[in-house]
Formats: C-alpha cells, sequence, structure tokens
C-alpha cells in the first residue's frame, strides 16, 4: 500500500515538473509587457517582420559577454548580427546599441525570440537568426 501511494506521487509530480518545461501551447508564445518591434532575418536570408518581441519572453537579451552573465534591455539596441557559432552550443553576435557603441554577446544557440505577425506566430533559434533590426523608435 505505501509503495502504490508513493509510486502515485511521484508520478504526479514527475507530470508537474514535464508540463511546467515548455514555454505554453504550440502556436502560443509570451506576450511581454512592452511592446517592441522588428525585422528578423533568419540564416536562409528570409526577414519576417515582427511585433511583440521577447528573448525567452523577456524583453532584453540575456547572454555571457567573457565570463560574465549580462543583460541588455531592448529599448537600448538598435540591431544585433550574427557573427559565428562558438564551440559547445554557443553563438556569438554583435549588438549594436542606440548610442553607437557595439557590445560582443554571447548566447546559448537554444534560446528563442519570439514574437508576432500578420500571418501568426513567430519562433526562432538565436543560432538560426542572422540579424535583428529594432524600430527606431524605442517603445
Amino acid at each position: 500500500m505505501v509503495r502504490a501511494v508513493f509510486s502515485a506521487l511521484v508520478l504526479v509530480g514527475l507530470w508537474f515538473f514535464l508540463t511546467g518545461m515548455g514555454i505554453g501551447l504550440e502556436g502560443e508564445v509570451p506576450t511581454p509587457e512592452s511592446s517592441f518591434s522588428a525585422l528578423v532575418t533568419d540564416d536562409q536570408g528570409v526577414t519576417t517582420r515582427c511585433d511583440n518581441i521577447s528573448w525567452e519572453g523577456e524583453v532584453y537579451f540575456k547572454g555571457r559577454r567573457g565570463r560574465a552573465l549580462i543583460t541588455v534591455p531592448f529599448e537600448k539596441v538598435r540591431k544585433v548580427v550574427f557573427v559565428s557559432s562558438s564551440s559547445e552550443g554557443m553563438v556569438d553576435f554583435r549588438v549594436t546599441l542606440r548610442t553607437g557603441e557595439a557590445v560582443a554577446i554571447t548566447f546559448d544557440e537554444d534560446a528563442r525570440l519570439f514574437g508576432t505577425t500578420s500571418f501568426g506566430t513567430y519562433r526562432i533559434f538565436a543560432r538560426n537568426i542572422k540579424e535583428i533590426v529594432f524600430d527606431q523608435k524605442a517603445q
């Protein structure tokens, strides 16, 4: 009896753990509190206008600069350009700020950009991004 109750509790716990790992339903994307728009170009050269963009559900880029973990808010960003793939599942980008300063940032290649388009939802892995150009006006 104790074994059956223990097994049931483990299964319920496992179910909660596994269902909580996703971002949501397949067609859903996180909607950020602030709205930012950009043109996103993928590694095949396809450019898509996206609204309500977020980086893993947040309105800032989170990545590495050397050994430091940094965040760069979208309102400071003008453009993000792929530089190269680095080792161990990481990709290097050059982030150009609205001030003109360029910052080198390394992202996890599985980090995702989310957004909405005129035709539906949009998701892309960092490893597949060639360029992101934010609208001129920060929102």
